[in-house]
């Protein structure tokens, strides 16, 4: 179990992360992967969303935090297929594609920041049943605040582009 300051000191990893990725244009979504428990809680990847620089619809910051914590073929994966000491922490509501992705990797629980109340994917996905998944335990409203901010922030600097539709949407239902 998680302290408080644990789960703060995470969203504010992934809230960096949201903030790499917004000075790169794409809207600030940030996430980590820890593994451990108390003292040995250590962060194993990280990413941000990157749809826009891969032109991949199905970049998020999730999905790409995952691939960063297979490796690169020659260590071993950060998140081993036997790993049950996970936690995904993301600065908005993982979508019903991530949370997907979370029960079928093992993760033991997802933290996160700000609703996605249109996508709700926390409330959409039914826990599997299949042996080889597992349903998270899931925390939501960790620093929302700050994770709004940086959306509100986004909005400002790019409020022409495609992506302006979903975080004003976002913005008006939380």
């Amino acid at each position: 179990m998680l302290t408080n300051a644990q789960k703060e000191g995470l969203m504010h990893a992934a809230l960096e992360q949201a903030s790499k990725g917004m000075a790169k244009g794409e809207v600030p979504i940030g996430c980590v992967l820890a593994r451990g428990e108390g003292a040995e809680l250590r962060i194993v990847a990280r990413g941000h969303n990157r749809v826009n620089a891969l032109q991949r619809r199905i970049a998020h910051a999730e999905i790409v935090t995952f691939e960063n914590a297979s490796g690169d073929g020659t260590s071993p994966p950060a998140l081993p297929l036997d790993a049950e000491d996970a936690t995904l922490v993301s600065t908005l509501e993982p979508c019903v594609m991530c949370l997907g992705a979370v029960m079928e990797a093992g993760v033991k629980s997802v933290i996160f920041g700000l609703k996605a109340p249109a996508d709700n994917g926390t409330q959409r996905v039914r826990p599997p049943e299949s042996p080889e998944s597992s349903a998270p335990e899931i925390e939501g409203g960790v620093l929302a605040k700050e994770s709004r901010q940086l959306f509100e922030e986004w909005l400002a600097m790019h409020p022409a582009t495609p992506q302006a539709a979903f975080v004003r949407q976002l913005l008006a239902l939380t």
